[in-house]
């Protein structure tokens, strides 16, 4: 596979060598290249934030009766936590990679709606900041002040169409810009961004009339939706599995391509890859019930059976999805000539990861572990999020030649990789345990944090900040590629054996 250089197939831009026409031209930015360079600059603030907040709160529930921060700030501080994780990172991650890799994938000389795409991109930065401004103004779910909640609301609002916009752009992109090819004769990645973006197509509408919804009502009667107290239960399923998995579904893609990339053989599954990535669509019936479905055992079978249906439908089906591509990827390394291709490893893992999480949200759904409430259901967000995480430099490291025109050096790739694998376990897999020991969710006060408890809370914290020192050193390595690197356009990963 030939991938096409991104910047050689770019819409032209005015070209200022002024410092008012530079930054004017990122402002205006009519530049699908760009653009997803904007994306990831951002979300990379926004993950540097997720890390630190999640190790101040990890510091935090140490020990319940210290307080580093103000006690009343801590439903702010976590209410924050929670959306920077899935709508500050989950969310546009993909979004910018994709407006980076996939028109050039297409053969195409631009995204479609580029300047949609571009207004999506600034609606959820400025629904973004509007969100973090309401949260220190005690606003957000569960906030004090009746005027920082309204403005929660209205920046998560903003923030929702911007995601929405910029996934339509995706989804006409791949769907319009294929240059007479079939979409099954497209790359793996490609395929599963249609899924992804078109599924959120599809659920980002509910949530924005959910918010809606909740707005008129808090500003009015506060009887329907229950105020503050009752608020974050109508969008709970926007910020948790499995709905979480959209946002991360291309990462899927970036393991299909990579497992035949490591093998120099085309995947001899391909279709059971595109499957098992479309099985990801099926979590767009979670927004129909916005609701969590667990399992009971009820007084009779068809109770039971009520109860397991829609449990399966919600939570099991979904984990086909991760478990299909992750088992193909491996086939094709039997099958073929494996060779160490070092994205291979940060997709990998990645996709291991959110695995886990979707798991770990299924086994939290089963009523008799009385884990729901807890923070087990944190350490499984974390895993899918950052699992996200790594599959995104898993794919940056592989397009690297078609982002940037360098390669970015294996050693360093998996070094970043092996440290951040490390960042997940360590800042997810605590909450699990603690889950088990009855830990509660979104709170740093008000329970016993003796014993194993405040250790692990101390784990989850380095877990965090090991993951800032990884970003860190992703960006250092990316820097220093661009830096010193030769130019070239040609993918060092590819062979001709190889046709995604």
């Amino acid at each position: 596979m030939t991938v096409v250089d991104a910047s050689s197939v770019s819409r032209p831009v005015a070209d200022d060598s002024s410092a008012v026409g530079r930054v004017a031209a990122w402002f205006t930015v009519a530049d699908h290249a760009r653009l997803g360079r904007l994306y990831l600059a951002t979300v990379g603030v926004w993950l540097l934030l997720v890390a630190l907040l999640g190790a101040l709160l990890g510091l935090e529930r140490m020990d319940s009766t210290a307080a580093l921060v103000d006690a009343d700030a801590h439903v702010q501080m976590f209410g924050l936590y929670h959306y920077a994780l899935v709508m500050g990172v989950a969310a546009p991650l993909f979004l910018g990679i994709a407006f980076l890799v996939v028109p050039s994938l297409l053969n195409a000389s631009t995204a479609s709606f580029v300047r949609l795409a571009a207004f999506g991109y600034w609606m959820w930065t400025a629904g973004s900041a509007v969100v973090v401004a309401a949260m220190i103004a005690n606003g957000g779910p569960g906030g004090g002040d009746a005027t920082g909640v309204e403005l929660y609301l209205l920046g998560l609002g903003i923030a929702i169409v911007g995601v929405l916009c910029s996934a339509v752009s995706l989804a006409a992109t791949v769907l319009t810009r294929r240059n007479g090819a079939t979409l099954d004769g497209s790359s793996v990645f490609v395929f599963s961004v249609l899924v992804s973006t078109t599924g959120l197509v599809l659920t980002m509408p509910v949530a924005l009339g959910t918010v809606i919804y909740l707005w008129v009502d808090f500003a009015n009667a506060r009887v329907a939706f229950g105020g503050t107290g009752l608020m974050s239960t109508w969008v709970a399923w926007l910020f948790d599995q499995p709905h979480t998995l959209l946002f991360v579904a291309p990462a899927l893609g970036v393991l299909g391509h990579l497992g035949a990339v490591a093998a120099r053989v085309r995947q001899p599954l391909r279709g059971g890859v595109l499957v098992g990535i479309g099985l990801s669509a099926v979590v767009v019936v979670s927004s129909v019930t916005q609701r969590s479905h667990p399992f009971a055992v009820g007084d009779s079978p068809v109770d039971t059976v009520g109860s397991l249906v829609p449990y399966a439908l919600f939570h099991l089906l979904p984990l086909l999805a991760p478990l299909i591509v992750v088992a193909l990827a491996l086939l094709a390394l039997k099958a073929g000539s494996p060779r160490l291709v070092a994205p291979f490893v940060p997709a990998f893992l990645g996709v291991g990861m959110i695995l886990t999480g979707l798991v770990g949200t299924a086994v939290q759904m089963i009523d008799s572990t009385n884990l729901q409430g807890t923070v087990f259901g944190e350490g499984a967000l974390v895993y899918v999020v950052y699992g996200g995480a790594l599959g995104a430099f898993g794919a940056v490291a592989y397009w690297s030649t078609a982002i940037w025109r360098r390669v970015l050096p294996a050693g360093a790739v998996l070094g970043v990789s092996l440290l951040g694998f490390v960042a997940v376990v360590l800042a997810a897999l605590p909450h699990y345990v603690a889950g088990f020991l009855d830990q509660p969710a979104a709170k740093a006060s008000g329970y016993d944090d003796a014993g194993l408890r405040g250790l692990l809370n101390g784990l989850s914290a380095l877990g965090h900040l090991a993951m800032a020192l990884a970003l860190l050193g992703g960006v250092v390595v990316v820097l220093r590629a661009n830096s010193r690197g030769a130019v070239t356009s040609t993918n060092p990963y590819d062979t001709a054996e190889v046709t995604q």
